[in-house]
């Protein structure tokens, strides 16, 4: 008996791999209307989604708070596998001509990619005067949050003494503090 249910489990892991590629190959199909519509195969890859919903999902990715760095770190690796549903710009020139690695180990570039993720999807989305005047501060303070946070870096084996430390993480500090004044007034 044991054979014989392996054999038909078998045989219907062939049957569904096979079938696999052509559901994958079908149309889209919608039946039904209003909430209960019941949306097929196709639609999967994602309809274009209302600039209201990408506002309130892009507001959740770029507050300041660890859930939300969180958030916008598992949305980066949806990005990197192929999905952007939310269809955001996720480019970025980094620190621009500052460093983002600096001396102690301590590393901007997660700080920079993020503000610049933010600068570039509200421009889009509420265009250049709102996004001056509605979001590029808080975007500023967040980019502030997340290099302080990046100060906070200390290695498991860490080669320096405590003294060098402390002296490399008020330079990292005092750096966040020059990045942050620079996008405030040129930003």
């Amino acid at each position: 008996m044991r054979t014989s249910f392996g054999g038909v489990v078998l045989a219907g892991v062939l049957a569904l791999g096979t079938a696999a590629p052509a559901l994958a190959a079908a149309p889209a199909e919608t039946a039904g209307t209003g909430p209960s519509r019941v949306v097929r195969q196709a639609d999967a890859a994602g309809p274009a989604v209302g600039a209201a919903y990408r506002l309130k999902k892009l507001k959740s990715l770029t507050s300041k708070g660890q859930a939300s760095q969180d958030a916008w770190f598992k949305y980066l690796g949806l990005y990197r596998s192929g999905s952007n549903y939310f269809r955001f710009n996720w480019s970025t020139n980094g620190c621009n001509s500052s460093p983002e690695k600096l001396p102690g180990g301590y590393d901007f570039t997660y700080s920079c990619h993020r503000h610049d993720f933010g600068y570039r999807n509200y421009k889009t989305i509420v265009g250049k005067p709102a996004w001056r005047r509605d979001h590029k501060k808080r975007l500023d303070d967040v980019f502030l949050q997340d290099m302080r946070k990046a100060c906070q870096y200390k290695p498991w084996a860490d080669p320096l003494t405590p003294a060098m430390r402390k002296k490399m993480k008020a330079a990292c500090l005092k750096t966040a503090d020059k990045y942050y004044a620079a996008v405030r007034v040129a930003g």
